[in-house]
């Protein structure tokens, strides 16, 4: 994680418009090489840590509805175009020549489009927070802390609890 990573759940960050993102203790800007001796976490971590995970758990308790909505509406624009070829060929056969072959196929092309596309979006938002999470517990592995997060509490403050080692932290 870069270094103003850090600072994102740090309490003691500032922002000035002139330099950016600075310490709140040194007033300059971060220049550590691993670890920050001076990192403190309190609420800017929690809110970060509240956020991301909420995230997380929203779009995977949206897993299920996306999956569900793939798979049936790929059946109706399959079944649609089998349905097409079917219908034209009994036409074909009976000695009409159609165009609406080409507006089944069609209507049943926009069926799968339209079945992939929340798959699509839900899998490009998985890998990104799914990316976010990843770098956020191995900042905290980094400094050795645990979080825990209580989804049922509405106050990111209380919902999540920090602990380094086996002590715990507020």
């Amino acid at each position: 994680m870069e270094i103003s990573g850090h600072c994102t759940f740090c309490e003691h960050k500032e922002f000035n418009f002139a330099k950016g993102n600075l310490c709140g203790l040194t007033q300059q800007k971060a220049d550590f090489i691993k670890k920050c001796p001076k990192i403190t976490f309190e609420a800017n971590a929690k809110e970060e840590i509240a956020k991301i995970n909420l995230e997380y758990k929203l779009l995977q308790e949206q897993k299920l509805k996306t999956i569900g909505h793939l798979i049936i509406f790929s059946i109706i624009g399959v079944v649609i175009i089998l349905a097409d070829i079917y219908f034209t060929q009994i036409l074909f056969d009976a000695g009409w020549i159609s165009t609406g072959s080409v507006i089944g196929i069609a209507i049943g092309m926009f069926f799968i489009g339209y079945a992939f596309t929340p798959y699509i979006k839900y899998t490009n938002a998985n890998s990104v927070v799914k990316s976010q999470k990843q770098r956020m517990d191995d900042f905290f592995n980094l400094y050795d802390y645990n979080y825990d997060v209580n989804f049922e509490d509405d106050n990111y403050q209380t919902a999540v609890t920090l602990r380094r080692s086996k002590q715990k932290i507020r």
